[in-house]
Formats: C-alpha cells, sequence, structure tokens
C-alpha cells in the first residue's frame, strides 16, 4: 500500500511541486526573495529524489542533492530554522494532497501513509544534519579566513605605522622645501582660508610689491589687510571667486601702501583638500610695472606688436624669422607733399607732419591695427592678429574713413589759420604675407613683405586726395558691410597683371 501511495505521489508530482513552492514562498521571506525558477528546480529536483529513494530505498542521490541545497542556502545566508520550516512543509503538503487524491475510510492506506510520515522525517532529520554540518564547515573556513585576514591586518597595520612616520618625515620636508619654493617665485603669492577668510600665508615677493610686511597682513580678512592699498576691487574679486571659483587674469594698476604705483597682473583660483571640500582660495600677483614701461616707451619708435614680442623672448635675441598669416596692409601718403614742403619753413612742416602722424596713429591704433613704418609723410599700417580676416579688412577701412573726417577737421583749423590744407590718398589690400624682421642680425625691421603689401601702396599711388581705393580680397571681404564704387581692373606701376580697384563710398551724411 506504500508504493501505491508513493505512485500517486509520482502521478501528481507537478501539483504537489506547485503547491510546495507556493507554501514555502508565502511561509518564508527568505525564500520568497528567490528568482521563482531557481526555488521551483531545487524543490522539483527534491521531490523527484524524495520518491526514488522511498521507492527503492536506496537516499544516495536524496543525500548528494540535500547536501548541494544546504551549500547553496547557507551561501545565501538562511538560518537553520528558515531551513527547517521549509522542509517541514514537505510532509504537510504531501498529506494533504494524498488525502484528496488517496483512497479513503482504508485501515491499510492509513498505516501505509504512518509509513510514509515516519520515512519523510526520517529524511528531513538527514536534511537537519546535513545542513548543519556544512554550516558548521563553512563557519570554521571562515573563521580561519578571518584569522588570516586579521593576520595580514596586522602586518599591513604595523607597515603603515611605519610608512605613516616615513610620510610624516617627507611631509615636513616638503612643506618646508614648498616654503622655500614659494619665497624664491618672481610671483608673489597669498591664501585666504576659506571658513574664516583671513590670510594665511603671504609671501616675501607679495610684501615687495603690495610694500606690506607679513606682519601686518597675516590673520587679517583681505580688505582690512590691503586698505592702504588703492586699485583693488575687493567686492569684485570676492564676489568672482564665489560664483566661478576663480578670478581671472587681470591687469590693475596699483598705489602700494608707501604710495609707488604699480601695474600688476593678479589672477585667484579655488584651493580644494583631498576629500574635495574648499579649502581656501590662492591668489597669484605679479608686477609687470617695468615691462608696461618698455612698451609704452618703444611703442612710441617702433610697432607694439615688435616690442611684444621681444620683451617675450625672455633673453633670447630676436632672429630673422618669418610668419606666413593674411594681413590687411594700409598706406596713406599726403597728396603734393613735396610741393607743400618748398613753402613751408622747417618748424611749420615739423608741426604739419606731427599734426598729420598724430591722426594717422590714433584713427589705426583706435582700430587694433599698428604702425609699421613712417617714410617721411607716407604711413604703412598692418591690421592682422587673432581677429578674422574679414574683421581686420574693415577695421581697415574704418581707419581709413577715419583718417579722412580727422584730416578735414585740421583742415578747417588749418584754412582759418591762413595755412595750405592738405589731402591724403589712402590704398587698402588683403592678402598673404610674410610679417616678421629683415635686416643683419645687427640692425633690423620688423615689417611685412608680399605682394598684397606692394599692390596697397599702388593702390595709395593711384587714389585722389581724400579718397580710399582697395583691392579686390578686401572688397569681398567686406561685401554687405561697405559700399564701393568698381573702378575696374587697373594697371600699376612694377607689376604685369591689372589690378581690381574699388574706391570706397562716402557714408551716408560723411
Amino acid at each position: 500500500m506504500l508504493f501505491e501511495l508513493v505512485r500517486l505521489l509520482r502521478d501528481h508530482q507537478e501539483s504537489y511541486v506547485d503547491r510546495l513552492v507556493s507554501r514555502i514562498a508565502s511561509a518564508l521571506p527568505a525564500y520568497a526573495r528567490m528568482e521563482g525558477v531557481e526555488l521551483r528546480e531545487s524543490v522539483a529536483g527534491f521531490t523527484a529524489e524524495l520518491i526514488q529513494a522511498v521507492e527503492t530505498g536506496d537516499a544516495g542521490k536524496l543525500t548528494q542533492r540535500l547536501i548541494e541545497n544546504s551549500q547553496s542556502r547557507v551561501n545565501q545566508g538562511l538560518s537553520l530554522a528558515e531551513y527547517m520550516r521549509a522542509l517541514f512543509l514537505a510532509p504537510g503538503v504531501c498529506r494533504e494532497m494524498l488525502r484528496e487524491i488517496g483512497p479513503k475510510n482504508d485501515p491499510n492506506a492509513a498505516k501505509a501513509f504512518s509509513a510514509l510520515e515516519e520515512k519523510l522525517h526520517e529524511i528531513t532529520a538527514l536534511a537537519a544534519d546535513i545542513y548543519t554540518e556544512t554550516a558548521a564547515r563553512q563557519l570554521r573556513a571562515k573563521n580561519l579566513e578571518l584569522n588570516r585576514l586579521n593576520q595580514a591586518l596586522e602586518a599591513r597595520e604595523k607597515a603603515l605605522q611605519a610608512e605613516g612616520v616615513k610620510v610624516s618625515r617627507a611631509l615636513a620636508s616638503a612643506n618646508e622645501f614648498n616654503s622655500r619654493v614659494i619665497q624664491s617665485l618672481s610671483s608673489g603669492v597669498l591664501v585666504v582660508d576659506h571658513a574664516t577668510r583671513k590670510l594665511t600665508l603671504y609671501s616675501q615677493r607679495m610684501e615687495g610689491i603690495f610694500d606690506l610686511p607679513a606682519e601686518e597682513v597675516l590673520g587679517k580678512e583681505g580688505p582690512e589687510a590691503f586698505a592702504r592699498i588703492k586699485g583693488i576691487d575687493h567686492a569684485l574679486i570676492i564676489k568672482t571667486v564665489q560664483a566661478t571659483g576663480r578670478f581671472p587674469l587681470t591687469k590693475l594698476s596699483l598705489t602700494s601702501a608707501q604710495g609707488r604705483k604699480r601695474t600688476v597682473f593678479v589672477r585667484a583660483q579655488r584651493m580644494y583638500g583631498p576629500d574635495g571640500e574648499i579649502e581656501g582660495t590662492v591668489f597669484v600677483a605679479d608686477d609687470v610695472t617695468e615691462r608696461e614701461l618698455l612698451i609704452d616707451s618703444f611703442s612710441r619708435y617702433v610697432s607694439r606688436d615688435l616690442v611684444t614680442r621681444l620683451l617675450s623672448r625672455s633673453g633670447e635675441p630676436l632672429g630673422l624669422e618669418g610668419e606666413r598669416r593674411t594681413c590687411t596692409v594700409l598706406f596713406a601718403d599726403i597728396r603734393g607733399f613735396t610741393g607743400i614742403a618748398e613753402h613751408l619753413p622747417p618748424e611749420a612742416l615739423h608741426r604739419l607732419l606731427n599734426d598729420y602722424l598724430h591722426v594717422m596713429v590714433e584713427s589705426i591704433v583706435e582700430q587694433g591695427g599698428f604702425i609699421d613704418k613712417f617714410v617721411g609723410d607716407k604711413v604703412m599700417a598692418l591690421f592682422t592678429g587673432p581677429r578674422s580676416d574679414a574683421d581686420s579688412a574693415h577695421a581697415a577701412i574704418e581707419a581709413a574713413r577715419a583718417i579722412l573726417v580727422r584730416i578735414a577737421a585740421q583742415n578747417a583749423s588749418r584754412v582759418g589759420g591762413g595755412e595750405r590744407p592738405i589731402e591724403v590718398g589712402i590704398g587698402i589690400n588683403t592678402g598673404p604675407v610674410v610679417v616678421g624682421n629683415v635686416g643683419d642680425e645687427a640692425r633690423m625691421d620688423f615689417t611685412a613683405i608680399g605682394d598684397a603689401v606692394n599692390v596697397a601702396d599702388r593702390l595709395q599711388s593711384l587714389a585722389k586726395g581724400a579718397e580710399i581705393l582697395v583691392g579686390g580680397m578686401t572688397a569681398s571681404l567686406v561685401q554687405g558691410k561697405v559700399a564701393f564704387e568698381d573702378r575696374g581692373a587697373q594697371q600699376v606701376k612694377g607689376r604685369a597683371a591689372p589690378v581690381p580697384v574699388h574706391a570706397v563710398r562716402p557714408q551716408v551724411g560723411g
């Protein structure tokens, strides 16, 4: 009769597995968290081995199944109680199903069921022993691993302590070295603490720039520390650093604590700690007073671009190298200057030239150009640099217009004083040139060389008084911005091919 009950269980094995899986998942949250497929496969495999063990009396495969299950459940962190509760559900579900599908009121069936329950309880006890031994074995392994890790940690702690001593010594040495480096920098350095907003570092070079000793500023907030310095907008600097984390490189004209005029480049950057927290703000200042005086002084004699290049060489002599670039070239000349000079005393001629060249320089520089050279009354100017070719061409034309407006104003004054007016012709052309030095190592000139330069000079020769003539590339670059009168292609001196010529139309109201 026992085997008939087992056969019934085998015939309804799928239903038994479904019911047992449902009971386990609803009764035990630990099993409910498992993947449904995994739980069902585990229960189905256990049920199949259980039925075979009861039928054959050989529990070998069932034992192996229980060993594998116990290892999986221990690894998943299930306790023995949770595991046993799941096992104890199996006989109950079996009894429930067999009462539904088995014979009714049969004394032999009752005895057979009691025998089946006894076997199920034996298997449950076997499963408990296997799980306990598995958990104990894994616990022993974990204890051994923990002991090994503790020993490794102790060794590592000793090594770290020794390393910490070395690092502390190295850090102290590095701090001392960094302090010496900061004090030796040509730039002044100061640090403002983020929390207190007070100065915590103030280099020796900064003392010289501001004419303030460290003992007067350390431990104070910026506005208080530098109250005697004129030309620092403390509110703007603080607001900028708070908003962006930095203060961009800015040129300031200062008056130091001792009343000395200084030109200083100042910049600032947030300083962050190892965990990304703001520790403070580092300020760096460079005194460029002498450099600015050099640029201002020598720019009166040569182009500012050349002075900047010379000062950027850091002691290296400027050679005869050249740089190819697209450039807009402007030439301007007084019409009939020889005849004017013939009838003027040297003092009046000198005054006329100074007035005229002042107009040239002012009009060209305010449009971003620079004077390449003066040849008597002829002026050569270049428009180039980081801006676009179209912007350079437009700036040259605007400079030419400004020249004519200012010359007209000068002429009104000259005529009112009984002097002869002057007329200026201007030629402008754009094209590839080589910008650099020409001459000899002992005496050189910074200029632009190329066909575009020659064409600009020839256009100037063609221009009448108060007229601006431009070449084809210049006209195309400013198309839509400037109105022209097309003069067609004209032959110019020293050039085989004719040159397209465009006359700039006067501005409305100009």
